[in-house]
């Protein structure tokens, strides 16, 4: 039900309104009631006009409503009554239920279950949320209490579900946070999401200072080790109003038909976000790390002399001086061209030394190269050198099966390519041109010759060359300016960086980072920051679980907890009555399991119990 504020000729008129839909699926409204020149104000429109719908179908929400709406609702259904609408009052509902009460004569067979929602996924995201003191730390920051529960709603929703604002409401009435969060959502307007995004995104720099400190308090993180790497995300539409939506060659999803967004992330060892920072689609990786440097810089807690972690991609010359003339140390992989600089000493296997640690899985070989300013790690694996192999395999065979459709093309005299014509060599090598740029890997073995008079196209592979870069399949460096680190903890070290992709690969997917649907600047950076925010309740479950023995991630226990929901369970008696009561579900073994490794309490959930009896004129 809702108001409607109606213009005739004798003024404005107020009705109560109910959404009917009929057989042919069409909506229509009937009105209920004409409140004439009532003047019900409008704060609390929403509010009453709910509490008149439950009280119709007997129904009560789980919070007593204020006193003045439910002054001007039991007005409300008075009229109701009064105007002989009787068929609308069904019911009357008793408030409380005397503790210990005995539902006599219950029909057995009439027992049922309804408005199930989803609990269970929602508990380790308030517990996460109430040990980083978010709730505490917002209101400080002047953010009332309706603001502080739909920014929970946002960020819980990209945990569990992520959805777009526009969608949050339907969303919500699928999960139990009237009683998780203790208010009444089904009141909560679409607005008001949106604002309280651009309220976290208003208080970002003071909530990510928040974070770093309570985690580190938390669980004794440390910031000697940064990982940082950029990644990008596309835009559904041309998103013209965000001067930073810029269309680049180096979308991570090859969505080049759409401008991006790039987004900066410095992670801790631990795989705790420490800073972000969005950028143009079009930035280049490298020219990234002056604002992100400034970035730690400013952030607080930031001790001693860190050493970031980076891509290749990222490490030039000028980045890697940079970090080191603003005091932070580096480890950073070589590119992969620059390997053949060391063909030799890779070549020369006898000085290899296996990493420590790796029980159970293929071994990793290091050997340490002494230069004047910096260490290079040799390293040799065996997954790496399969996963090259094959990746070289499907390339030059695509690359064969390309031009083998060229020379078809050919021998077919196929008229896009003018073969009459003295542009046609022109053309074909055109077609070979781009056949190469599209398979790299195996192109650069290869010379492709094309007899214009034969109409003969032909290629060659230069085994010596091939055969040159097998061997050094497997093989990579790294380079750092720790001289202190040993072989095994440079390696270790580095390896850390596949948390950032871990982090990518989660917010980008799971936690609904890709695509924007947003238009405006401001509203894709709360975007974003909602996203990051969800990542730290995400790495507080599971590196929490995993302290307590418990090595899980967010994916298995969201699948795991999604079956535990509330519901209302209807008993009806043989006089008529009808007990409801609305409880949150027995949690199985393995459920019990996360909530008591995680501290959570399920008998301080809420439990609601009414008696609905009929109206005489039921």
């Amino acid at each position: 039900m809702f108001f409607r504020e109606k213009t005739t000729a004798n003024g404005t008129l107020l009705q109560l309104v109910r959404g009917n839909r009929g057989l042919d699926g069409k909506v229509r409204q009937q009105v209920i009631l004409s409140l004439g020149g009532c003047r019900i104000p409008d704060a609390l429109r929403r509010e009453i006009a709910h509490l008149v719908e439950d009280t119709l179908l007997g129904q009560q929400g789980l919070f007593t409503a204020g006193a003045e709406v439910t002054k001007w609702a039991d007005m409300l259904i008075d009229r109701i009554k009064s105007e002989g609408k009787l068929d609308l009052v069904r019911h009357t509902v008793t408030r409380t239920v005397p503790a210990g009460s005995v539902a006599d004569g219950v029909v057995v067979d009439s027992v049922s279950h309804g408005d199930c929602r989803q609990l269970g996924v929602l508990l380790p995201i308030r517990k996460a949320w109430e040990s980083l003191g978010l709730t505490d730390f917002l209101s400080g920051l002047g953010m009332n209490a309706r603001r502080i529960r739909a920014a929970q709603v946002c960020v819980y929703n990209r945990l569990v579900g992520p959805c777009s604002e526009n969608e949050l409401q339907e969303w919500v009435g699928t999960m139990a946070f009237d009683e998780v969060l203790g208010d009444t959502f089904s009141h909560y307007g679409r607005d008001v999401y949106y604002r309280s995004g651009d309220d976290l995104l208003a208080h970002s720099d003071e909530l990510g200072r928040h974070l770093r400190e309570r985690e580190a308090s938390l669980f004794s993180l440390g910031n000697t080790i940064l990982l940082y790497d950029l990644t990008n995300s596309y835009f559904e539409g041309e998103c013209s109003a965000n001067p930073k939506a810029r269309r680049s060659g180096n979308s991570k999803e090859k969505r080049t038909d759409c401008p991006l967004l790039s987004v900066g992330l410095v992670l801790n060892r631990e795989g705790f976000p420490v800073v972000h920072k969005v950028f143009a689609g079009n930035t280049s990786d490298s020219k990234t790390i002056l604002d992100i440097v400034k970035e730690l810089r400013a952030a607080a807690g930031d001790t001693g002399r860190p050493t970031v972690v980076l891509d290749g991609g990222i490490a030039t010359a000028a980045n890697l001086e940079l970090l080191l003339a603003n005091n932070y140390d580096y480890v950073v992989n070589g590119k992969r061209t620059t390997r053949q600089n060391f063909a030799s000493d890779f070549a020369d296997t006898g000085n290899f030394q296996a990493v420590k640690g790796r029980d159970g899985k293929k071994p990793v070989f290091v050997k340490r190269l002494w230069t004047e300013h910096e260490v290079t790690l040799l390293c040799r694996s065996d997954d790496r050198k399969a996963k090259e192999d094959a990746m070289v395999s499907k390339t030059e065979e695509r690359y064969l099966e390309a031009l083998e459709k060229l020379k078809a093309r050919i021998m077919k005299n196929d008229g896009r390519l003018r073969l009459d014509a003295p542009e046609g060599v022109t053309l074909v090598n055109r077609c070979v041109g781009r056949i190469a740029s599209r398979y790299t890997r195996a192109s650069k073995f290869y010379s492709v010759a094309y007899d214009a008079a034969g109409r003969k196209l032909s290629w060659a592979r230069d085994d010596e060359k091939y055969q040159a870069d097998a061997s050094l399949h497997g093989c990579y460096n790294l380079r750092t300016s720790r001289k202190d680190l040993t072989d095994d903890e440079i390696w270790l070290v580095y390896i850390m960086l596949t948390h950032v992709e871990t982090a990518f690969h989660l917010l980008k997917g799971e936690l609904g980072l890709r695509p924007f649907y947003h238009w405006k600047e401001e509203r894709c950076d709360a975007h974003i920051w909602i996203t990051v925010l969800a990542y730290h309740i995400l790495r507080w479950i599971e590196y929490s679980l995993l302290h307590a023995g418990v090595d899980c991630t967010w994916m298995e226990v969201r699948r795991l907890l999604q079956t535990h929901c509330y519901a209302t369970v209807t008993l009806p008696c043989r006089d008529g009555k009808e007990y409801r009561i609305r409880k949150p579900g027995i949690a199985d073994e393995r459920q019990k399991l996360i909530y008591h490794v995680l501290g959570i309490d399920l008998n301080t959930l809420p439990v609601h119990k009414v008696v609905v009896e009929p109206t005489q004129g039921g």
